[in-house]
């Protein structure tokens, strides 16, 4: 029953403080995407107005309400890691991500607050709300390097210790105005390296089983074509329509990054033991 708790808690949790500032208002400064000129707010209308007077609401409809998304696809990972829990119950599993750790369950609780970090930034445009973004994205990518890097060496203790580390420093960095991008990509490459170590590593293995192959194919795809849609859908770019509830960067870059981040759970689930 631990993941199905992990994923309701944490769901009401974060919903319900949400609401309460939609419906109180949104204190602090606009984000600095606001006095850009033109804006860099990801394209969709808003009034610049109602965050200098932390109204209540919700100033990005359509980039806000579309990462709802990410309570499905968290949604998807829990019964299979209820599944391995009552497999595997007494008896080693075949990875780390079918155990009993707490591990699976932080990546359960990364996946699901990848969606619901992003609206406090679209429903405010704070500068406190981006930072909350951020924090969002530094939960998901640190523990793609963290969790690469303990089933490369087998030491979970660089987990416990390097993972939060990592998210409180880019965070830090994130609130000294460091641009958010540049720390993803630094991120991700160093995920990106890893992984290319343990498939030289376990080339045996991986050429052996198709699926996996496929599985972190699909989501490197997905990833692509999300980053694909997050830049053309940039104030000013060719699918920027800043009036309309078609925004593909919450319609496709989120829920697209959310597919990215199941299809990586399913093939951790499928490796086999080094």
């Amino acid at each position: 029953m631990r993941a199905p708790l992990v994923w309701l808690i944490a769901t009401v949790s974060l919903l319900a403080l949400f609401l309460l500032f939609v419906a109180i208002g949104w204190p602090g400064e606009p984000d600095s995407c606001t006095v850009d000129s033109p804006n860099t707010c990801y394209c969709e209308a808003y009034d610049l107005a109602e965050i200098e007077a932390n109204m209540p609401g919700v100033r990005q409809p359509a980039n806000t309400w579309f990462n709802l998304y990410s309570i499905f696809t968290a949604a998807l990972v829990v019964p299979f890691l209820s599944k391995d829990r009552k497999t595997f119950k007494g008896r080693t599993a075949p990875n780390l991500m079918r155990s009993d750790s707490w591990i699976p369950d932080i990546y359960l609780f990364a996946v699901l607050f990848l969606g619901l970090g992003s609206m406090w930034f679209h429903a405010s445009l704070t500068s406190w709300g981006g930072i909350f973004d951020g924090l969002s994205m530094y939960i998901y990518a640190a523990f793609l390097v963290f969790y690469t890097a303990i089933r490369l060496c087998g030491r979970q203790l660089i987990f416990w210790i390097g993972y939060p580390t990592f998210v409180v420093m880019m965070t830090i960095f994130h609130a000294y105005e460091v641009p958010s991008f540049a720390l993803i990509i630094i991120l991700v490459v160093a995920y990106l390296l890893l992984e290319i170590v343990i498939w030289i590593e376990r080339s045996e293995i991986a050429l052996g089983s198709l699926r996996p192959i496929l599985l972190w194919i699909f989501a490197a795809v997905c990833i692509i074509g999300a980053t694909i849609f997050w830049l053309l859908s940039q104030t000013g770019e060719p699918l920027c329509n800043p009036d309309s509830w078609v925004q593909p960067h919450g319609l496709l870059w989120h829920p697209l990054a959310g597919v990215m981040a199941v299809l990586l759970y399913f093939y951790w689930r499928e490796e086999e033991p080094a």
